[in-house]
């Protein structure tokens, strides 16, 4: 990883300043007494044709003083990884201009029997290597002039050396072999399956013994929607019938694109057991490959690990397979020892205490009665509760119980049964809602301003808001062509821009990679602190809703009939409840904090169910 020294020319004001990053340079001092014959040159100076501080990073020392006393702060380190040409190059796209765009290098191992989990920021290639196993991309290794065609063995066998995959990519492209794959993006069904239901269409499918069948049907609640066509699915739903769709399909290996996303915990975990139970079959065993984000579900799902590292966008390297615990730690340290690669300069850690805020003396923002709302076929009781100034209240439970109900009647979107004579709680709200579109016609910056009436885009609302999460490069972007990804961070940042006494956040984290989610996490706190306001955040995953909430509101029930609330409690006592009725206990890993769940009947899982600590502090 090259250190490069940068100048933010809108806050360098170096007429007034007086130029201490330039008098104070240990190179210009040393200049002002040469050595004899010897030539000095200058890394920091004024540029005379534009008056601008100009940095030559070929005579740069890199002792970072210019940067430690710039009075602006204009001088900062940017942390470049360097791209290893030596690596096996598999593929490079066409970029702007007849240049080379992106580039990646080396594939996953492809092992039977085996959940193999994939793991890294968004744009670094996973979904690129998943089209290429699935045979919707051939590669070309690097030539991105070439056009697809004939495959050229000479090439492959130069390139894929691994007898494992050269036989995978020899059955594929021959038709001998069968690839399932549930792609990140789910509209492309509603077109292959349209005017027929969620049943007809699995039990079209089928190449599972009935036995299994009915496990994917229970742990994925597709009864509950058996009778739908797709485009009466939610997201959630639609993300439930996609993985069953490929489970209970005839092939040779499973491909699965952020499976999480939409689905609660409970979920998550039972998707674990049915890729293990896909992977292990009773006569022949498949190789399973999974992109994830929630590392805690990645953790559990997972046999075996490989990491991408890169820069997003321009390139990813696959690392060698690595442990599932030693490869998620390597992760979020940003270094895999096995390969001696640095790839991010700051590790990432979590708390290792669920503990929190007291709450004796706090001052309520909020106490609200009994709240009901019925539907035809579904009943949601809000037990009474109080909201303190300036918390984060973390709202958990299965999909189908009612959060984003809570969430609408909170926001003001949907009104409660006039029955129970509900006032609103704030006199100001604003709203990210699950599901969010690109409907609207117009630039990031429009959208922003249209949703939060913000007009400030100032450096008092750019540092703590739209920087850290990388909004302001997207200005001028249309809202249109966003990614998923951008499109949700876009959403977020236009709920928190907004002046409000409550800011409102249904699954924030939904389509972002790891390292996104800790930065939305850290976000919404500072707001939070800063606006003296209070949040509520519906959350499905477990370290993130650990990292970010104050206290916990637990939702109870039966999906799709009715639901009620726990709490809220605070985080200790609300954490192990929700935990108790998932029927899981979790503990912190030793090195990083994050959170692991224990396998059900292992030592430490009846310890801490016996102690009443289902989610185990060290």
């Amino acid at each position: 990883m090259r250190k490069v020294y940068v100048v933010d020319y809108d806050r360098c004001t170096i007429n007034m300043c007086g130029r201490p990053c330039i008098t104070q340079c240990p190179i210009t001092i040393s200049a002002k007494k040469p050595k004899k014959h010897e030539k000095v040159e200058i890394p920091i100076r004024v540029k005379d044709s534009t008056n601008q501080i100009i940095i030559h990073e070929e005579f740069c020392i890199k002792c970072g003083i210019c940067a430690n006393i710039c009075p602006a702060k204009a001088i900062y380190v940017k942390n470049i990884l360097e791209e290893d040409t030596s690596k096996n190059k598999i593929h490079a796209f066409p970029g702007a201009n007849g240049e080379e765009g992106f580039r990646l290098y080396g594939l996953p191992a492809l092992v039977p029997g085996r959940v193999t989990g994939l793991c890294g920021p968004n744009g670094i290639g996973k979904s690129t290597v998943f089209n290429i196993l699935a045979g919707l991309l051939k590669p070309n290794f690097g030539d991105f002039t070439k056009q697809e065609g004939k495959v050229d063995w000479v090439e492959f066998t130069k390139h894929i050396r691994e007898g494992e995959m050269r036989e995978h990519f020899s059955d594929l492209y021959a038709g001998r072999r069968k690839v399932a794959y549930k792609q990140q993006v789910l509209n492309v069904l509603f077109d292959r399956y349209r005017g027929k239901t969620v049943l007809e269409i699995l039990q079209a499918s089928k190449a599972v013994d009935d036995a299994f069948f009915a496990k994917i049907l229970e742990n994925l609640d597709i009864q509950a929607i058996a009778t739908r066509s797709l485009e009466q699915c939610s997201g959630g739903e639609l993300q439930r019938f996609a993985i069953a769709q490929v489970l209970v399909s005839e092939a040779d290996m499973y491909l699965i694109d952020e499976p999480c996303t939409f689905l609660d915990v409970k979920k998550r975990i039972a998707l674990a057991d049915l890729l293990d139970a896909r992977a292990n079959g009773s006569k022949i065993k498949y190789p399973i490959l999974v992109v994830e984000h929630d590392l805690t579900i990645l953790d559990y799902m997972s046999d075996v690990i490989h990491l991408f590292y890169g820069n997003p966008h321009q390139f990813g390297i696959v690392t060698n397979v690595q442990t599932t615990k030693g490869g998620i730690n390597s992760y979020l340290k940003g270094f895999v020892k096995t390969e001696n690669v640095q790839f991010r300069s700051n590790e990432i850690t979590f708390k290792r205490t669920i503990g929190g805020r007291r709450w004796d003396n706090a001052r309520v923002f909020a106490s609200y009665g009994k709240i009901v709302k019925t539907f035809d076929d579904f009943k949601l009781v809000i037990n009474p509760g109080v909201i303190y100034m300036s918390e984060i209240l973390g709202v958990v439970g299965e999909n189908g119980l009612g959060k984003s109900t809570f969430a609408k009647i909170i926001a003001g979107k949907l009104e409660p049964d006039a029955s129970c004579k509900y006032h609103p709680i704030a006199s100001s709200v604003a709203y990210k809602p699950q599901y969010i579109t690109r409907e609207f016609k117009g630039t990031v910056k429009e959208f922003i301003v249209d949703s939060s009436q913000n007009y400030d885009f100032s450096e008092a609302m750019l540092e703590p808001l739209y920087r850290p999460l990388g909004v302001d490069r997207l200005f001028d972007k249309q809202v249109a062509e966003l990614s998923g990804g951008e499109l949700q961070r876009v959403h977020i940042v236009a709920c928190l821009a907004a002046r409000c006494d409550l800011y409102v956040l249904d699954e924030p984290s939904a389509y972002l990679d790891v390292e996104e989610r800790l930065h939305v996490s850290s976000v919404i706190r500072a707001n939070t602190k800063r606006s003296h306001a209070t949040t509520i955040c519906i959350e499905h995953d477990i370290q993130i809703a650990d990292a970010l909430a104050d206290r916990m509101l637990i939702f109870t029930g039966t999906p799709g009939k009715q639901g009620k609330t726990i709490g809220p409690l605070d985080k200790r006592e609300g954490m192990n409840a929700f935990l108790k009725i998932l029927d899981v206990t979790f503990r912190r890993d030793e090195e990083t904090g994050r959170a692991r769940i224990n396998k059900k009947d292992s030592q430490l899982d009846k310890a801490q169910r016996s102690s009443g600590q289902y989610f185990y502090e060290n």
